[in-house]
């Protein structure tokens, strides 16, 4: 992240001050804030069809961030985050993540120059859903579907350069933040 553009994220965060209890970012909303943690922890947890209440992804503490995939894929918030004791949020808005944090972080490349990379010892890696990933894929590729990026960073090689690829390159975006 250039130097110019951290300072104006310090600049533009908010600060929120919150309550054991309360609902920072529910399933199925949109998103508008990216979160990092200063104080106190939380619980993140997905709705099923089976598990209405939901289960338990992950505890976040201190130096934690939150609630940046929706803002980079547009897509609606993929959990529920909410707090376990109270503490203090630093907030981000969208337009400001995705202009000082997000399009900063990214390399785009064309599609030779990603075969160069994977050609030179790279990896596709394809996040998509399983089903769209056996309908069609390059031909080494390997799919870790999107929502499963965090969970499977260890299984990752931090050696091997990845060239991530979906369909529309919303779900990518997101997956290339996250690495």
């Amino acid at each position: 992240v250039p130097p110019a553009n951290l300072q104006a994220v310090f600049m533009r965060m908010q600060k929120v001050e919150v309550a054991a209890g309360d609902t920072i970012v529910r399933q199925g909303d949109e998103g508008d804030f990216f979160y990092a943690i200063v104080s106190g922890r939380c619980i993140v947890t997905r709705e099923t069809p089976l598990n209405r209440d939901g289960i338990k992804l992950a505890e976040l503490g201190m130096g934690d961030t939150f609630g940046e995939e929706a803002l980079i894929s547009g897509a609606q918030r993929n959990a529920t985050v909410s707090m376990l004791t109270d503490g203090v949020l630093m907030r981000l808005a969208k337009d400001d993540f995705n202009a000082l944090l997000n399009e900063p972080m990214l390399r785009w490349v064309d599609y030779a120059e990603a075969q160069r990379a994977v050609t030179g010892g790279g990896r596709w890696l394809d996040v998509r859903l399983p089903s769209e990933f056996e309908h069609c894929h390059f031909g080494e590729a390997i799919n870790v579907p999107l929502y499963f990026v965090r969970l499977k960073l260890k299984t990752l090689d931090p050696a091997v350069p990845y060239v991530v690829c979906c369909d529309n390159a919303r779900r990518s975006s997101a997956a290339a933040y996250l690495l």
